[in-house]
């Protein structure tokens, strides 16, 4: 976390609980203590992307070879899942721009393309 920027640390705290911003006071966090969990059962490790459960303020991560696989697979993840952002607030929070609508998935995968790795792509793609 250390190496991201402001906006990938909003977009962390998106993929991993839902919100872009941290609460205003620590009261505000009772019950939502964060959790990581490194798990052996991803085989190999390498070729899998982080898991987020936002109800439980929870990340599962594969045990990466190291500390670059692990940057790189979560940079990853948290530019490109648009599952957990389904109403666009978080683009626009963080752009102040709306959301360019799903027809643009050429771009999207082109965007995928430059910022993955190959085994990344390959994993992604099946190949």
């Amino acid at each position: 976390m250390e190496s991201f920027s402001n906006t990938e640390r909003s977009l962390f705290l998106r993929f991993v609980w839902g919100r872009t911003r941290l609460p205003r006071t620590i009261a505000d966090f009772r019950g939502r203590d964060f959790v990581i969990q490194v798990l052996d059962k991803y085989n190999p490790p390498d070729h899998f992307l982080p898991e987020s459960y936002t109800c439980f303020f929870l990340l599962k991560l594969p045990r990466y070879s190291c500390k670059q696989v692990l940057e790189e697979k979560l940079k990853y993840a948290i530019h490109f899942c648009k599952s957990i952002d389904t109403d666009d607030y978080a683009r626009i929070a963080l752009t102040g721009e709306p959301a360019a609508d799903d027809s643009s998935e050429d771009s999207d995968n082109e965007d995928a393309d430059s910022f993955a790795s190959d085994s990344t792509q390959d994993y992604l793609t099946g190949h």
